[in-house]
């Protein structure tokens, strides 16, 4: 029994000193959030797009759209921005969209961000997390409270 206790304790401190260590690299550098991230669409199993997430001059972090499949509406033109409620803006091609904007980073998280939504033209408020593996991410998207929010897993390319 006291072996099963010990084993039990010191199985708690290396999952704790894990734990720890990722907390604190990723305190040490808050720019891990910066790369490139696949994500597919929460709605269906077909569009995906690259979102290069990028450290502003404010301190603040963005995500760009770089890369988008399908490329080509089904009438064969190209993807747009066609569902922005600024109609001037609804030419712009899908890779012009700065996707999300304003996260800050916050003890280990990156918060209070916006995240619109090309596909619907929608704005949802929206927080990162990096994923168990330490280089995805979990993106919290949510209305008003996070409580209320879906998750999704954006993949480091």
């Amino acid at each position: 029994m006291k072996r099963m206790v010990a084993a039990f304790a010191m199985l708690l401190l290396c999952i704790t000193g894990m734990a720890q260590t990722e907390a604190s690299r990723t305190k040490k550098n808050p720019d891990v959030i910066c790369g490139v991230y696949l994500v597919s669409s929460p709605k269906n199993d077909v569009d995906k797009i690259k979102v290069r997430i990028t450290r502003t001059s404010k301190g603040l972090y963005q995500g760009r759209i770089v890369w988008v499949y399908p490329d080509k509406n089904p009438d064969g033109t190209e993807r747009t921005d066609q569902n922005n409620p600024d109609k001037s803006l609804r030419n712009r091609k899908a890779t012009d969209i700065v996707m999300c904007w304003n996260l800050k980073y916050v003890d280990g998280a990156w918060e209070d961000g916006i995240l619109y939504d090309p596909t619907s033209g929608k704005r949802y408020n929206i927080q990162f997390s990096l994923a168990s593996n330490g280089k995805d991410l979990v993106a919290r998207y949510y209305k008003g409270r996070p409580a209320f929010g879906i998750n999704q897993q954006w993949t480091r390319q």
